[in-house]
């Protein structure tokens, strides 16, 4: 399977904004994409087609039609980890047995998949599994999403370090949401993120008008595609 998973320091970084983004600059090199976000939560559904937002806008991207089944096989109508979420609503947990089931066949019908998880590294999809042995069981390589404000060189460094701990390949960090006038810690955060992980970085601006193809455009130029997405 070639792909990448897609995760972050926390929710709220944009991993979706740039999921899609990639998904966008892949399907215009006439690539047929597949995209998959096995968990969601959320307080209501988004709509009648998505349950979950972030399937939607993935979907949109990349242009498919895969039923939200096997996008999104996993949604909790509560705003908290799926662990919790699956609690509260007195539902069954997610089975990661049945997500990477779904992923496979999905995979058959795609020749790249980018799959994106819910939250950080380390939020727990059941009592014993946490995304991070998701992205482990997938083999895709990861990319990490994360942001310049203060507290990112810890956060990031401690996803890093999660990641090496499950032994998953993180093969580019992105610094998300630039400000046209950052501080000078901002400006730095990439610099020291790069420096401290040995991992390439690259930035993409903070902006009112970073839609899919906005972001897909600035992946292009600071992303080799071929080399995020190989075996």
């Amino acid at each position: 399977m070639r792909g990448v998973f897609i995760t972050g320091t926390g929710t709220g970084v944009g991993k979706t904004s740039v999921a899609a983004g990639l998904a966008w600059a892949l399907r215009k090199l006439k690539i047929n994409v597949g995209i998959m976000k096995p968990f969601a939560t959320a307080n209501r559904p988004f709509s009648k087609k998505y349950k979950s937002q972030d399937a939607a806008i993935l979907a949109k991207a990349a242009d498919v039609d895969d039923p939200d089944s096997e996008l999104n096989p996993f949604f909790y109508s509560v705003a908290a980890s799926p662990l919790v979420a699956s609690q509260l609503k007195r539902e069954p947990p997610m089975s990661m047995e049945k997500a990477l089931h779904v992923l496979q066949n999905l995979a058959k019908k795609h020749d790249v998949m980018i799959v994106e998880g819910i939250g950080g590294i380390m939020v727990p999809l059941t009592e014993k599994e946490f995304v991070a042995d998701f992205a482990k069981s997938t083999g895709l390589p990861t990319m990490i999403i994360t942001t310049p404000t203060i507290g990112t060189l810890n956060h990031t460094l401690l996803t890093v370090m999660a990641c090496k701990e499950f032994d998953i390949n993180v093969r580019r960090i992105i610094v998300n949401k630039m400000p046209k006038k950052p501080t000078i810690a901002e400006q730095k955060a990439p610099e020291m993120i790069e420096k401290l992980t040995g991992i390439k970085v690259g930035i993409l601006p903070l902006s009112k008008d970073a839609d899919h193809t906005y972001i897909g455009k600035m992946l292009e130029k600071m992303v080799d595609l071929n080399s995020l997405l190989s075996e």
